[in-house]
């Protein structure tokens, strides 16, 4: 069955561009493509509206679901195909009150079509990664201003993080990168991004616990994210610093998967370095 969703306060600003129903989200050949893989593709898209341009991500999906994907969002709660999960898992981060995207629009075809899904998002403004800001703002030596700054933001991700696995969300891909921040007047905004492998579940969820709480902890910038800071995020996540001491178990399997995140990291670079490199490079 065709499902499709337009959030109303961006239904004529779609529509206008020539983007009313299903077809016309797969068939958009406007904007700029910045990822392009065999199995889904991102584009950049400005769009004409009353109140002057605005600018969306189109992430489009094609390609059926693997088995193991479907039981893992039906025993979630969510529906089949990448586009619709991702569009369910904004929804339940937003009801939840953990800060996300703004979905625009999402759709996806009849099962028997091919599989093809697609999730529109409004862009991010004024936003940039954790890790860059962190890169920009906290290099040592820190006054003491700055430095309670930097204690305040590590309180609120670890906020975050206890807020999403609270109730029972593993984002599975929970890295700096995947976090983004805003500044304004002092006050700082939060936004949770790339949902697509998000699952909820209230029981063998230990290993995702630990993935996500070893993969903020291994893209962290160093030396702006220092052991103390490190410690600092645990005891806000766990409520007080003696649920740290008694986490000893927990605590040696995020730093054995941190290791191993490393480890992943460096043979996929060697392999890109390696690939990059001409015939005449290694002759």
């Amino acid at each position: 069955m065709m499902w499709l969703h337009i959030d109303p306060s961006y239904r004529e600003t779609l529509a206008s561009n020539g983007l009313r129903g299903l077809p016309d989200f797969f068939s958009y050949g406007g904007g700029t493509r910045i990822k392009n893989l065999p199995d889904r593709t991102m584009t950049r898209l400005t769009l004409a509206a009353a109140e002057g341009e605005q600018s969306f991500f189109l992430k489009r999906h094609f390609g059926r679901m693997r088995a193991v994907d479907r039981l893992r969002n039906r025993i979630s709660g969510f529906h089949g195909s990448w586009g619709r999960k991702e569009f369910e898992v904004i929804e339940a981060f937003r009801q939840a009150g953990i800060p996300t995207l703004h979905p625009v629009a999402a759709g996806e075809e009849p099962a028997g079509s091919g599989g093809r899904s697609f999730l529109m998002t409004a862009e991010l403004t004024g936003f940039q990664p954790l890790h860059q800001y962190i890169q920009a703002q906290y290099t040592p030596p820190l006054k003491q201003p700055k430095l309670q700054e930097k204690r305040d933001m590590i309180q609120e991700i670890a906020a975050i993080a206890r807020k999403m696995h609270t109730l029972g969300f593993n984002h599975r891909d929970f890295y700096c990168g995947h976090v983004f921040i805003r500044v304004d007047g002092g006050l700082r905004e939060w936004r949770v991004l790339d949902l697509q492998r998000v699952d909820r579940r209230r029981w063998l969820r230990g290993r995702w616990i630990v993935k996500d709480l070893a993969a903020i902890y291994y893209s962290a910038p160093r030396p702006m994210i220092t052991r103390t800071d490190c410690l600092r995020f645990l005891v806000h996540y766990f409520g007080s610093l003696e649920r740290v001491r008694t986490a000893g178990r927990l605590l040696q399997q995020i730093v054995r998967k941190t290791e191993r995140i490393r480890h992943h990291d460096r043979k996929v670079q060697a392999k890109r370095k390696a690939a990059s490199l001409k015939p005449s490079d290694v002759s």
